[in-house]
C-alpha cells in the first residue's frame, strides 16, 4: 500500500496546487513520513502552517533561550505552531493576543500560555495594545514579534520589538503600507536597529525552482521529528466530512464567517 505520508502542496502556477483531489503528484522534497501518533486528518493540517511557522521562528527570528517573544494571531493554525516552536526552543515568556474568551481559553488550555501572558485587544488602540504587551513582559520590549494578522497588529509588533530585535510577518498588507517603517518614530525599525522579515512560503518554489526544494525537505523532517516526540502538537482540526462540492462549500462558508478555530479537513476515499 505504500508509506503513510504528509505533504506540503505548493502552487507551481497560477492555478491548482491544493489538496482538493483524491490523488496528487508532488516533488519528493515536499513529502515526509506521517508521524505515527497523528491521524491522517491531523497530519494533513500540519505542513502548510508548520512550515510557515518554522520559516518565521527558526530560519528568520534569531533568538536565545530566555528571550521574550510576542505572537499576534496565535490561535490560528500558523500561530498554534509558532507558539509551540518558540516555547520548545526556549523563548520565555511567549506572549500572545486574543480577541475574545474562546481564543483566550484556546491559548491557555491547548497551548499552555499563562493568563498574564495573554493580551485581550478588543476595543483598544494600537498604542494601548502595545502598552499591554510590554506590561505583560515586565515593562520590557520583546526580542521577537511575529505578525500573523497584518494591519494594526503589524504596527503593534513594530512598537513592541526591542533594540536589535526581529519582526517576522506573513501579512503583506498591499493596501496598507507602513511608510514610517524606516523612520525614527516608535514604529520605525531604523530607530531600534532591528530587522523585518517577510515570510511567504511558496515564493522560493515559484521563483527559485528546484534548487530551493531541499530546504523544505529539511524543515519538514525536523517538524515531523518534533511531532513524533510530542514536542509539538498538531493544530486543532475539525473534520467536515468527505470531499465533495457540498462539503467544500460548507467549509468555505465557515471560513468566510470566521466560525473556525484551527484547521478544517475534508476526507478522501
Amino acid at each position: 500500500p505504500g508509506d503513510e505520508v504528509m505533504a506540503y502542496l505548493p502552487r507551481f502556477g497560477e492555478d491548482g496546487g491544493n489538496g482538493y483531489a483524491q490523488f496528487v503528484c508532488v516533488p519528493q522534497e515536499f513529502v515526509a513520513l506521517k508521524p505515527k501518533r497523528l491521524s491522517f486528518a491531523e497530519a494533513a493540517a500540519v505542513p502548510l502552517v508548520a512550515l510557515t511557522a518554522y520559516e518565521a521562528v527558526v530560519m528568520k527570528a534569531r533568538f536565545d533561550k530566555g528571550d521574550s517573544a510576542f505572537v499576534a494571531g496565535a490561535s490560528g493554525g500558523v500561530g498554534t505552531m509558532a507558539v509551540q516552536m518558540l516555547r520548545h526552543l526556549g523563548a520565555a515568556p511567549v506572549l500572545a493576543t486574543a480577541g475574545g474568551e474562546k481564543s483566550t481559553a484556546y491559548l491557555r488550555e491547548r497551548l499552555g500560555l499563562k493568563n498574564e501572558h495573554i493580551v485581550r485587544y478588543g476595543g483598544l488602540s494600537v498604542e494601548e495594545v502595545a502598552a499591554k504587551v510590554q506590561a505583560a513582559n515586565g515593562g520590557n520590549r520583546v526580542k521577537v514579534a511575529v505578525d500573523l494578522v497584518g494591519r494594526d497588529m503589524k504596527r503593534v509588533c513594530l512598537r513592541v520589538v526591542d533594540y536589535w530585535g526581529h519582526v517576522c510577518s506573513i501579512a503583506s498588507d498591499p493596501n496598507n503600507p507602513i511608510p514610517q517603517i524606516f523612520t525614527t518614530q516608535p514604529e520605525g525599525l531604523f530607530w531600534k536597529s532591528c530587522s523585518f522579515h517577510a515570510v511567504f512560503l511558496r515564493t522560493p518554489v515559484r521563483g527559485g525552482g528546484r534548487a530551493y526544494f531541499g530546504q523544505f525537505q529539511r524543515n519538514l523532517a525536523q517538524i515531523r521529528d518534533w511531532l513524533e516526540s510530542g514536542a509539538l502538537q498538531p493544530p486543532m482540526t475539525a473534520e467536515i466530512g468527505p470531499l465533495n462540492a457540498q462539503n467544500v462549500g460548507r467549509a468555505h462558508l465557515m471560513l468566510e464567517e470566521g466560525h473556525t478555530q484551527g484547521k478544517l479537513v475534508l476526507s478522501v476515499e
